[in-house]
Parts: structure tokens; sequence; C-alpha cells
């Protein structure tokens, strides 16, 4: 598992670096969405290349979601001005929360191509609480997370976890700030109309749906809503990477014809994408990575940190329970299945 320190250091400032960021999750997103036989019959994650993932992908319904997802994750692990600075107000506003967002990677169905337990227990102790918006003791969130993970596939499960977080099994990110050891479980949904609530789960991400639509306490679904906006802001940046990815695997990972992408920016981007066609996607990935707006973010490896998670239900824990922090806050992300 790979641990960073990260202090923003200024606005984003490029659309084209700005892109390389989004372009990279998307990406990853969709190579983990793939098929396990068919991974496996190239050899494994560590072998796949651009070629190979334009040969392989498959269109379909769910792919905006599972990109979606991971999009947020990393660009709100990674301070990214378009969202940040929104999930940290809706955090500390709505529950109580401050310091700043962070991003655990959760959703139990990605167990097996992400290693989502082995990265959850880690940033877990056995103290671990969970915030849920209820008045009570909240339930110590470590011993249960093997239960939630099979709540997922087996409903008689479900009714065996406490009812204040047998719902959890649907979170797709635990946001919150490592330095007060607050967290809340998070649901993530590309349509508006598609978000839920259940028990556990607190925040729920999304499109705006209109100019109407602010972060609020949604009284029916028992959700904080954090709306994402379109114009010039992290959903029109999504959408944009996300078909300048689709177009270009469509082309069998080369330059799409000028009517797929005609905004100079993206043809630049699929250009320099094209010319690594041939090499490992992983190591393509960290290419990227870097070819986003590398001064936004300071970061520095921390090889030697356990991280460590307190998650509490009310706002503040009892003197009993509090504990002074142990880390500096860090953005926790998986290292790719080879490493």
């Amino acid at each position: 598992m790979r641990v960073l320190k990260s202090f923003q250091q200024e606005d984003i400032s490029d659309a084209v670096m700005a892109k390389f960021a989004m372009v990279a999750p998307v990406f990853e997103a969709i190579l983990y969405s793939v098929a396990m036989d068919r991974v496996e019959r190239l050899g494994g994650y560590e072998n796949w290349t651009l070629r190979d993932l334009a040969r392989e992908f498959r269109e379909g319904d769910g792919d905006a979601g599972i990109c979606f997802e991971l999009a947020v994750h990393e660009a709100i692990g990674n301070r990214n001005n378009l969202i940040w600075p929104m999930a940290s107000e809706v955090l500390e506003g709505f529950c109580g929360i401050p310091g700043g967002a962070s991003s655990i990677l959760f959703g139990p169905e990605k167990e097996g191509r992400i290693p989502i337990l082995e990265t959850v227990q880690n940033s877990l102790t056995d103290e671990s609480l969970i915030y849920v918006g209820n008045r009570g003791r909240p339930p110590k969130l470590k011993r249960y997370i093997p239960e939630i993970f099979r709540a997922f596939h087996r409903s008689d499960v479900r009714e065996s976890l406490p009812r204040s977080i047998n719902g959890l099994w649907k979170a797709d990110l635990f946001v919150g700030n490592p330095q007060v050891d607050k967290w809340v479980g998070t649901t993530v949904k590309v349509r508006p109309g598609a978000l839920e609530g259940a028990e556990g789960l607190r925040i729920g991400i999304y499109p705006k749906a209109n100019n109407r639509d602010v972060p609020r306490k949604d009284e029916k679904l028992n959700l904080i809503r954090l709306p994402l906006p379109y114009d010039s802001a992290f959903m029109e940046l999504f959408y944009k990477s996300f078909f300048l990815v689709r177009a270009f695997l469509r082309s069998d990972a080369a330059t799409p014809a000028q009517v797929d992408l005609p905004d100079a920016e993206d043809r630049y981007i699929v250009k320099e994408l094209e010319a690594r066609r041939g090499f490992p996607l992983l190591q393509v990935l960290d290419v990227i990575r870097g070819m986003s707006q590398y001064s936004l973010l300071d970061s520095e490896p921390i090889s030697t940190l356990a991280p460590t998670a307190s998650l509490s239900e009310r706002d503040g824990l009892d003197d009993a329970n509090w504990r002074e922090p142990e880390s500096e806050s860090v953005s926790l992300s998986p290292a790719p299945l080879s490493e």
C-alpha cells in the first residue's frame, strides 16, 4: 500500500494537467472492471498495456459509475481544488469533522481487483468508531469489517450486524480526517436519481441536478447531500476526461478522428497516451499522474507509517475514548496488485 503525505501548494491552473489527473483514475477503473479471467489470460495486471486494454475493453452502462467513484476518491485524496474545499466544508458544517477531507476507498465489490480489505483494515485500529449521525454509543468498526464484506453477498449476514451499520456494505468511500480520527460512510453515484440511503451511510456524492441543488440534509434518505457542479467544475472535467478515454480506447489506443475529439488539449493528451500504448499500463498510469499538475501537491513517501483511524458517531469522543492522533493527515490509495 502506498502512503503519501500531501500538502496542497496552489490552485489548479492548467486544463491539460488537470485532465491528466482525472484520466489516470478513469483508466484505472476501466482496467479493474475487466473480468478476471481475461486479466489472467494476459498474465495479470502488471503485463497489460494500453493496447491490451483497448482490445479487451467492452463499453457498458456501469462504466461511468465505476470511473466516477475512483475519480472522486482520488480527487479528494489529492485535494483537487474542484472538490476538496466543498467536501471539507460539508464534512465540517454538517458532520462536525474539521481539518479538511481525506478519502479511504471502500466497496466490497472491488475486492480481488484492488486490495480494499487490506487497505481498510490497515487504516483502522481496534478502537476505531464510526460516525453515523445517530445518538447512542457507536460500534467499534474494525471487528465488523469482514462481516460487512460478506454482507455484500449475503442478506443473512446483514441482519447479524448492528442496526446502525447494517447498510454500510453499500459504502464506496470513508470520507473524514485522520488528524481528528473521524470518518463517515459515503455513497457515490453518477446519477442523482440513484442515490439511496442506508444504515451507516452519512454522505451522498453525485452530479448536481439543478441550480437549487445545494449541500443539505436529506431527511428522507437520512443523508447529507454533496452535489458536484458541472460548469467549469468537477463534473465537466470528469466527463470530458471519461469520454476522452473511451474515444482513445475505441480507436485501438490511437489518436481518434478529429470529429471525436476536436479540442486541441484533448488531442495533445491522446497523442501522449498513444506514444505509450505498448508500455505496461500500471507504469503508464504513474507517468500520467506525474504529467498532471505536479506542483499542485508537495508529496513525500512515508515508508514506516502505520496508518490509523478512529471513527466516531458524535462530534466528540468521551474523555475515556479520546486518543491523540498518531499521524499527520495522509492520503491512502491501494498500490497496484503487482507491487
